[in-house]
């Protein structure tokens, strides 16, 4: 058995060139971890800043109504108080809705129909069925992030290929990080 190689269409890649085909099915918690990782360093900085400057005005707050000052007003407060909740939303919210809505997507475009993931030496496959989707070389890849059940490879254009990490032999997973420039 042989395949194409995505840079040159002439060319036939042996099948020792094969590290591993994962076929194991993605599940809504793999999309809720992967939405958690990608979008949580995005969100984790402006959610820290609206915290501080919410904790800091509400000390101001009750420090002038202890005082008996009127430095702060009832709006300002409710101003803050919704910049509080919208940020406590996309922190903890946005990561689950998108991995739901993701998963639902992924479901709609299986169509039930067996998906595998094959690694080789210098790129991967997604493959349904015995079609390959589409062909990905390991020298375009942006980032590898690994979590505790996944590995999520981004490629340009916001383009993520999500891997369950259970669907390797350990030997298998080191030599898929080896050749894709994030070794162990």
């Amino acid at each position: 058995m042989s395949t194409m190689n995505p840079d040159n269409q002439n060319s036939l890649i042996p099948i020792d060139d094969l590290l591993a085909i994962n076929d194991l099915p993605l599940r809504e918690s793999d999309f809720t971890e992967c939405m958690d990782e990608l979008l949580g360093a995005r969100i984790k900085t402006p959610f820290v800043i609206v915290v501080i400057f919410s904790a800091l005005f509400y000390a101001i707050a009750l420090a002038s109504v202890l005082l008996n000052m009127k430095i702060v007003s009832m709006f300002y407060v409710a101003i803050v108080s919704l910049s509080l909740l919208i940020a406590l939303f996309f922190r903890y919210s946005v990561s689950k809705f998108l991995g739901r809505l993701r998963y639902k997507q992924y479901c709609l475009a299986k169509n039930n129909c067996h998906q595998a993931t094959v690694f080789y030496k210098d790129h991967l496959e997604i493959r349904a069925g015995n079609e390959i989707i589409t062909q990905l070389a390991y020298s375009y890849i942006r980032k590898v992030l690994l979590t505790e059940n996944l590995i999520i490879i981004t490629f340009p254009y916001l383009s993520n290929c999500i891997v369950r990490r259970d669907g390797f032999t350990e030997k298998e997973f080191e030599s898929i990080l080896k050749n894709i420039g994030k070794a162990p």
